[in-house]
């Protein structure tokens, strides 16, 4: 038995350093303040008027458990898994922790063409590709959506050929590599629903260990679907990170297409923020941290650099990333720390004024 935020359940639970094999009933506990975001936001939908829910691809079904046992609200919960033994021990979770949901046993691509929620969460062991373009006939015309994804190694550019395969983008390896991965997912994403004739609105989008985490509310509207693909770009690098719109494709080493647009709406964050204060949850000190980071990070340009790559190029000592941001400031230019490393920032300065800091 498995003990996390108010559920116990069955499952295989190892402490694994990246997304594990995958198998019947697998949980890994490294994910635990990534359900605990999931928690949060459920709850913050909820509260919007959500009330139909499904968790996609469920393994143990900790997920939807979770959502059910420790939000407020009236809502219904479907709990999927295609596997036959996490069919069974989803069912045996479920009385465990005496809910009321729906077990499902069925192909996720098909379930998505029988019934249609207000939420669904998608956290396959991989790549979300398979999936996202059965959501749209699985999804209300107002509702939301999260999307996993631990292919991580191919948006970041370590595979580059399977990333223009499978997404349609090219990658960039180096600095920056983690939120170009989450910024190329998030384009995906919303080139897709513009097909589909929906508005892509990301909520919060983040990298976390081993794993990228796109949480969105989807709109079905032409119009809506159209401003879609006035935050498609392409990012190059010039004096520092630049970039441009989807139809200017620069004439220098680029990478895309990928979002431009912000990664986080900072009223949703407010909300969740609230939330978050009146939760007990063991990880509650990183994760204010986290959402501290995220704020932070809302108005900032695109793209971070990271101090070490600098340092090593100026072949220097790193200064302390507090310093840098406040030299930056001093100086007129727009400066923060951002979420997806410890030693990242973000500036509006050119690169040679940020090497000056180095000297």
């Amino acid at each position: 038995m498995i003990e996390e935020g108010e559920v116990k359940i069955f499952g295989e639970g190892r402490f694994y350093k990246g997304p594990g094999k995958k198998q019947a009933g697998f949980y890994n506990p490294t994910l635990e303040i990534d359900r605990d975001i999931n928690v949060i936001f459920c709850q913050y939908i909820a509260n919007k008027g959500a009330k139909k829910f499904l968790d996609g691809l469920a393994s143990t079904g900790i997920r939807g458990i979770r959502i059910v046992k420790e939000i407020e609200g009236d809502i219904e919960m479907d709990i999927n898994d295609l596997n036959e033994k996490s069919y069974e021990i989803i069912k045996k979770n479920i009385e465990i922790n005496g809910i009321k949901a729906n077990a499902l046993n069925e192909n996720l691509c098909l379930l998505l063409q029988k019934n249609r929620y207000d939420y669904v969460d998608i956290d396959p062991y991989g790549s979300p590709l398979t999936f996202i373009p059965f959501l749209f006939n699985g999804i209300k015309r107002k509702a939301f959506a999260s999307f996993t994804a631990t292919d991580v190694a191919t948006l970041c550019g370590v595979y580059k050929k399977a990333c223009i395969r499978k997404y349609n983008a090219v990658p960039l390896r180096g600095q920056a590599m983690k939120e170009i991965g989450t910024r190329i997912l998030m384009g995906y994403i919303a080139r897709l629903s513009a097909s589909f004739e929906y508005g892509f609105y990301p909520l919060l989008s983040y990298s976390y260990g081993h794993f990228f985490r796109i949480y969105a509310k989807f709109e079905k509207s032409i119009a809506k679907a159209n401003e879609n693909m006035e935050n498609i770009g392409w990012i190059y690098w010039e004096n520092g990170w630049k970039f441009c719109l989807y139809g200017d494709i620069p004439n220098k080493k680029f990478g895309g297409p990928l979002w431009i647009g912000k990664l986080h709406d900072e009223m949703v964050l407010n909300e969740m923020e609230k939330i978050l204060k009146a939760k007990n949850f063991m990880k509650k000190k990183e994760l204010k941290r986290l959402f501290m980071l995220f704020k932070e990070e809302i108005n900032l340009p695109i793209l971070y650099y990271e101090s070490n790559y600098i340092a090593r190029e100026m072949k220097t000592k790193q200064p302390k990333i507090s310093k840098i941001i406040e030299t930056l400031q001093s100086k007129g230019y727009k400066a923060g720390r951002c979420h997806f490393m410890p030693n990242a920032f973000k500036t509006d300065a050119d690169y040679e004024k940020i090497k000056e800091i180095f000297k």
